[in-house]
């Protein structure tokens, strides 16, 4: 019993001193980036990238070491995918700063689908694909951040100038949705049957329907330019969208500005069993309906609401459930047109008791189950990640315990020299399982 209480404490230790390591590794790159002249060129990618920092500060104040190591990674990473991208040494076109759900990636045409992880480097020729329940963040060396949505398919392609220089990089997206921002450089998306230039400092979206062959390019700040192989050509302003139809393109038509979030306030704690939660939002001039998502991730995978027709600015939530959860809305014009979406904001709920009576039993899907990078420590392993929450996790078998918004943090050890294979399962309340095997080597000779 004594030695059981001994590893619980060293387990938290290690997470604590793993979450202080990462925080004091995005200090110091915050540090370095203060010094480069051309640090305004990331403004977005860089505030960003302090604001994970801050959050990740929090949280380990507040003791919620899993919660503060998950942030402190997606601010390092985000930091040295700056500083790679300002002294264009990257060691691959892109780095996966975080995600959620099922991603995999391939190098070339015939290499294996491998399960995608956070600093992953993904260089030209590589694929990226998400399912429908997957999403990533993706950062070039260019500065450009693109979020990939669900059921996407991708390559990065470099692209070469006329004088033989790099000339930046290339997403060929073969079906699915992206948004991206750029920074100080263009960057372009082509798909089968169009292909859109994002001017810098610009923010888009494209989607690509590999059914139907419809595209559709929207600009949210700044513009681009939509070109088809036969020749047709549209520039695309500020809040502005192209539709393409069987090699034709659309004029630009407008889209309305993104939703000024009202109440709750961010990172609002309600702190009540059961009862209800009022959103609130600011209307949008011209929109007759508004899109909302509420999900337990920040990329917004398996939403708990996904509702494209909201007809009011308000919206009343009865959510089930003990756990931190994100909101946002769009707007949408009477021509069907959906604008950005708003920044997402957070508020932690606490559980009802009477959650249990009004579960349904019809629920048959597998939870969602994201792995973060292992730290290894000689034969000690921090394996890290997110599931629903109210799932249980096991790694090897052995219980971990899970925080109300579905992120753990398992330390172990392996006695074993060579390689080892590891379980990781996450199973919900219906009895509904996922499973993830990690290998990890030890060389203790």
């Amino acid at each position: 019993m004594l030695a059981f209480f001994g590893w619980q404490r060293w387990e938290k230790y290690a997470i604590e001193k793993a979450a202080s390591v990462t925080l004091e590794e995005a200090g110091n790159l915050s540090q370095q980036l203060e010094d480069e002249p051309e640090l305004s060129d990331f403004g977005v990618e860089y505030t960003d990238a302090l604001a994970s920092f801050r959050e990740a500060r929090d949280f380990l104040a507040a003791e919620n070491y899993s919660s503060s190591l998950k942030s402190g990674r997606r601010s390092v990473a985000l930091l040295s995918s700056i500083l790679n991208a300002l002294q264009d040494q990257g060691i691959g076109e892109a780095h996966i700063i975080s995600l959620a759900g099922r991603v995999e990636f391939r190098r070339g045409e015939f290499g294996d689908w491998e399960e995608a992880r956070t600093r992953v480097s993904l260089r030209d020729g590589s694929y990226l694909r998400t399912t429908r329940n997957g999403s990533a963040e993706i950062m070039f060396k260019d500065g450009t951040l693109y979020h990939v949505r669900p059921n996407t398919l991708f390559l990065v392609s470099g692209r070469d100038s006329a004088d033989g220089s790099s000339g930046g990089q290339t997403i060929r997206m073969e079906y699915g949705w992206l948004d991206l921002s750029t920074a100080r450089k263009p960057s372009r998306v082509a798909t089968p049957d169009a292909e859109a230039e994002v001017s810098r400092e610009s923010s888009a979206s494209v989607a690509y329907n590999q059914e139907s062959s419809d595209g559709r390019f929207a600009a949210y700040r700044g513009g681009m330019t939509v070109e088809t192989p036969e020749g047709a050509s549209k520039a695309v302003g500020a809040l502005q969208e192209v539709v393409q139809s069987k090699g034709k393109l659309s004029e630009p038509q407008s889209i309305p500005r993104a939703p000024e979030l009202r109440e709750p306030t961010d990172n609002f704690e309600r702190r009540q069993r059961g009862g209800r939660l009022s959103l609130r939002w600011a209307p949008v001039v011209g929109a007759e309906g508004y899109a909302l998502q509420v999900s337990r991730n920040q990329l917004f995978v398996e939403n708990l609401i996904e509702d494209d027709n909201r007809r009011k600015n308000t919206a009343t939530l009865d959510v089930r459930g003990e756990g931190s959860f994100a909101w946002r809305v769009a707007a949408i014009n009477g021509q069907g047109r959906r604008g950005p979406w708003s920044p997402s904001r957070k508020f932690r709920v606490s559980a009802s008791s009477n959650d249990s009576a009004n579960r349904t039993t019809e629920d048959k899907i597998p939870p969602g189950l994201s792995l973060n990078n292992v730290q290894t420590y000689g034969s000690i392993f921090i394996i890290s990640g997110s599931t629903e929450a109210g799932a249980e996790v096991t790694v090897r078998s052995e219980p971990v315990t899970v925080e109300a918004n579905g992120e753990f943090a398992k330390t172990l050890q392996v006695y074993d020299n060579g390689w080892s294979f590891v379980e990781v399962r996450a199973k919900d309340a219906y009895g509904n399982v996922t499973k993830r095997r990690l290998r990890l080597y030890v060389d203790n000779l």
